[in-house]
């Protein structure tokens, strides 16, 4: 691919979890816990959800006997998810949007609910709003570093939820994203604005396919993080699985893991045509390109050369309902 490539910055967003790293949330995550089983919930159809309502999520089995009513949202991926079906006055609380700026289609609704903490609350601060269910999108958001594991606040008899896309270790699709938008409407009961969120993902997500279909697929690093070595995605991540819808070819895809770091020398051997950037605002974008124009093994590569940098954000390529957004905005980029 020799055309020369012209930068515009689309945004998109935190992917998945690496051996014991998660990408732009600051704190740790274990292997063990990042491997948990997990499947999605029995019991209910579209329509009215017939509780008691059994949900499996990473290894953790709950029954609701009805909808919960003090939610709290630990991760950005949650919080978008609860707004998306509508669920703004089912909430007391979110947390950890510093770097993911909220949804425009979610900012009133946003607006209306308290917020914890910008980064993880306090057990005390989460148990000042009596929540009744606390949703994470990532194993962090109930780390006992935070101060709250889920094994503590299900003691206190309060219900947790952790989404099955960002606890296993194994290959994602974009059918888990629909799926855990299912299962959160059944947990609430609006399973047609579930259903109706599905559909509307489905329909931009099979739009971008076609219209990619048929054109030169470019090769794609992502590059998150790392001067000495660069921190990407491997085949795992969900990140490489919007790349390929999106029409590119992620170079680390045969890698069996999410995050993790290569080697520079990796990188200009599979000769990316485009290094993808992750932004999450610290470290700009400008100065995660001079990182990149200053390693001497990637001057020679086609994305190099071609100045050829688009741009992801943290808030766009997660696992959630705006992922779709992010699937449009990369084609865009990938191919104009």
């Amino acid at each position: 691919m020799a055309r020369r490539y012209t930068r515009r910055v689309a945004l998109v967003t935190a992917l998945v979890i690496p051996v014991s790293f998660m990408a732009g949330c600051g704190s740790a995550v274990t292997e063990q816990n990042a491997s948990t089983a997990s499947s999605y919930a029995t019991g209910s159809k579209a329509g009215h959800t017939s509780y008691p309502l059994t949900v499996e999520s990473c290894g953790v089995k709950q029954t609701f006997d009805s909808a919960p009513k003090r939610a709290v949202t630990l991760t950005s991926t949650a919080t978008e998810t609860m707004l998306e079906l509508g669920l703004e006055k089912s909430m007391v609380g979110t947390a950890y949007q510093r770097t993911r700026p909220i949804g425009a289609q979610y900012k009133k609704a946003y607006n209306s609910v308290p917020v914890l903490a910008v980064g993880q609350p306090s057990m005390e601060k989460l148990l000042s709003v009596n929540p009744d269910f606390v949703y994470s999108g990532y194993p962090d958001g109930f780390s006992k570093s935070n101060g709250h594991t889920r094994e503590d606040l299900q003691k206190m008899g309060i219900k947790t939820h952790l989404s099955p896309v960002g606890c296993t270790n194994e290959v994602k699709t974009l059918d888990d994203e629909t799926k855990e938008i299912r299962t959160i409407g059944q947990i609430f009961d609006v399973n047609d604005r579930a259903e109706a969120s599905i559909r509307k993902f489905n329909d931009k997500v099979n739009a971008v396919k076609e219209s990619v279909k048929g054109k030169e697929r470019p090769k794609v690093f992502l590059y998150n993080s790392g001067e000495d070595a660069p921190t990407t995605v491997g085949g795992w991540a969900y990140a490489s699985v919007m790349i390929d819808a999106a029409g590119g070819e992620n170079i680390f895809a045969n890698e069996p893991l999410r995050w993790g770091k290569m080697s520079w020398e990796q990188v200009a051997r599979a000769d990316p045509d485009l290094i993808l950037i992750y932004d999450y605002k610290t470290p700009s974008v400008d100065q995660k390109i001079k990182t990149l124009k200053s390693i001497p093994a990637l001057k020679d590569t086609k994305a190099v050369k071609n100045n050829a940098f688009p741009v992801i954000s943290l808030s766009l390529a997660q696992p959630g309902p705006r992922s779709a957004e992010g699937i449009e905005q990369l084609a865009k980029q990938f191919h104009g």
